[in-house]
């Protein structure tokens, strides 16, 4: 959707490198409500992340907009997310008395409060809190009706002058909070009367046995302690494992992004780097049952360094979401991808969150040389088929998957949570159908593809094309990662028109396996599609529109020209039919030297140990 504010602009207001903590934690300038609180960095973090909902439920560019906003923090985003929990300057600004008309309530009354009512209309109380009445019935209602409980609050939430006003008087029974609970407790007047020396004991006696049970009473009464802070960090020089990486990442999902932090794991265990593995779940529509890093999972980081395998946003949003403590005192680097000529603008605070940033890609690295405050490294990524994978019969894998035996067969594999548009699945299609006439039935192609939106008008072109094509074979199912890697193995060539890659792990895959491969000569795969001899498909730069692609804006990228991989699609043919059969394994196994876990590996080590040099020198 099309933000009605420029969040990177909003986000430029933030000082770089001082600490992801501090820089998250000052006012975005020229977005507050006044006389209630600004709006911090890390307010507009979780927004920017909420594009599905808060985005259009709190549009920030109207005050009516941000104060609802500030609510659903309090109400709702100090559940969920840590860091907003963390983020002090805001509670200690909501502690602050409110600026409500005056009235005999009104003293007690918290900026924090405040917030509750306007975003809770269905207690019926006035969200304005203009009269005594409503000031007296929020304060009821928190402190004397269970608010507090639904609220999960303490008594260390609750300010000193809040205490003070409510427990005006050493006798709690000549207190306002006395007052209040009879003024709102019918059922308390008739059985206390206040004229009544009887009435008078017994509602001291309820006050001192029964409110502390049915009452917020507690709260008031507990002396929070405020001198020292909860936590210190610890530092990274004085770590307790002065040599290791907790790598962190989507461990069991099965997606490109869940292997990029197994095979980081792989590469680690290869070069005897002590590690250990932590589990970021990634959204519901994605399956985690890959369990083949399950034994080096914890809970919590044991070493210095952290290695985030995530992308910028989802760094961010496992920044909200377990808070501070996962990166105190630790050195943390962002392993994130990205496909596009540029990084994103709106991405740009993201650096606050990293000490430094790996790259898996030139591509990717020069995007983020581009627009990093922080040191970039080229770091490429390990690729390693499964001992299991069978690589030794492809023909009996063909039958396996219902392929024809004597066809030269061309595939290609994307998951419908990433872009179809950027996979280009389509450009495959029509490729495949412009180099061999319908005559030809020496030639097949292979669509394997995983959760692909049934409403796409590509996914439905694709689909309409090959119920009247019987050389084209969709495989629409989620498969393990072995039977995908055995699909390509049945096949002679992997065909990538990817209009962008970060990295290109399919492709890097097909090459292990030894087939032949046809991709665009743009982004990540050109790193090594180059020297394995690929067929690099030319291409002219286009710019996107901006529904397009994430943060599509202002970017560009590769339109592969199809006549060209009609043309490498037609040589590879011809090839394999003067050989007579399927491509040999020589190369995969060439190759393997390239994209091993020991080369890998081997990198990382060096890179680490550098690290823990550097921070023991004085």
């Amino acid at each position: 959707m099309s933000q009605p504010i420029k969040i990177a602009e909003f986000f430029a207001s933030l000082p770089f490198q001082v600490g992801a903590e501090y820089a998250y934690s000052q006012p975005i300038m020229g977005l507050d409500v006044p006389g209630i609180s600004a709006i911090y960095g890390l307010h507009l973090a979780i927004w920017q992340l909420r594009d599905q909902d808060l985005q259009n439920d709190f549009p920030l560019d109207t005050l009516y907009g941000r104060c609802r906003f500030l609510a659903w923090c309090v109400l709702h985003g100090r559940r969920e997310y840590a860091a907003l929990r963390q983020l002090t300057p805001f509670w200690k600004t909501l502690s602050q008395p409110a600026s409500v008309p005056y009235s005999e309530w009104s003293g007690g009354i918290s900026r924090f409060l405040q917030l509750v009512i306007h975003g809770r209309s269905d207690l019926g109380i006035d969200s304005e809190l203009k009269t005594s009445d409503a000031q007296r019935d929020a304060l009821y209602w928190f402190f004397g009706s269970g608010g507090w409980q639904d609220l999960a609050v303490s008594g260390q939430d609750v300010p000193g002058w809040q205490r003070r006003f409510l427990l005006d008087q050493p006798d709690l029974l000549k207190s306002r909070f006395a007052r209040l609970l009879l003024e709102k407790r019918p059922d308390l007047q008739a059985i206390f009367r206040q004229d009544t020396a009887a009435g008078l004991a017994g509602f001291k006696g309820w006050l001192d046995q029964n409110a502390p049970h049915e009452t917020g009473l507690p709260l008031l009464q507990k002396i929070p302690l405020q001198a020292w802070p909860e936590h210190t960090a610890q530092s990274f020089q004085h770590s307790n494992e002065s040599f290791g990486v907790n790598l962190i990442g989507y461990a069991f999902g099965e997606l490109g992004i869940g292997e990029d932090v197994r095979m980081a794991a792989h590469a680690c265990q290869a070069a005897g780097i002590p590690f250990c593995v932590i589990d970021f779940a990634p959204g519901s529509n994605v399956r985690q049952q890959d369990r083949s890093i399950a034994q080096w999972i914890t809970d919590t980081p044991r070493y210095g360094i952290n290695i985030v395998c995530l992308t910028a946003m989802e760094h961010l949003r496992l920044f909200l979401t377990c808070g501070a403590e996962l990166f105190r005192g630790r050195y943390t680097i962002g392993y994130w991808p990205w496909e596009l000529h540029n990084w994103p603008a709106n991405w740009a605070h993201c650096f606050n969150l990293i000490d430094e940033a790996w790259a898996s890609s030139r591509h990717i690295e020069q995007a983020m040389q581009r627009a990093s405050p922080v040191p970039v490294r080229w770091m490429p990524m390990a690729v390693r088929l499964p001992d299991e994978v069978d690589t030794t019969n492809a023909l009996r894998q063909r039958a396996r998957f219902g392929l024809p035996q004597d066809k030269t067969l061309f595939v290609f594999s994307f998951d419908g949570n990433s872009f179809i548009s950027r996979k280009n699945p389509l450009g495959v299609v029509e490729a495949f159908l412009r180099a061999f006439t319908s005559a030809d039935q020496q030639v097949g192609l292979v669509i394997k593809c995983m959760r692909p939106d049934p409403k796409n008008s590509i996914w439905r072109q694709i689909q309409s094309t090959a119920q009247n094509d019987s050389r084209i074979f969709i495989i629409d199912a989620t498969l393990e990662k072995t039977d995908v890697l055995e699909l390509y193995r049945a096949c002679d060539c992997f065909v990538s028109l990817h209009r962008a890659e970060g990295f290109g792990r399919g492709i890097a895959e097909a090459l292990l396996l030894g087939l032949e491969v046809i991709a665009t000569d743009y982004g990540g795969n050109t790193d090594f599609c180059r020297a394995a001899g690929a067929r690099l498909v030319p291409f002219r730069l286009q710019v996107l529109e901006p529904d397009e692609y994430i943060e599509a804006v202002g970017q560009f990228w590769a339109e592969p020209d199809i006549g060209a991989a009609a043309q490498a699609m037609i040589d590879v043919a011809n090839r394999l039919s003067d050989e007579n059969g399927c491509s040999p394994l020589a190369h995969g196994q060439r190759f393997n030297e390239i994209f091993s876990t020991a080369a890998i590996g081997a990198v990382y080590r060096r890179r680490i140990a550098d690290l823990i040099e550097l921070k023991r020198q004085p």
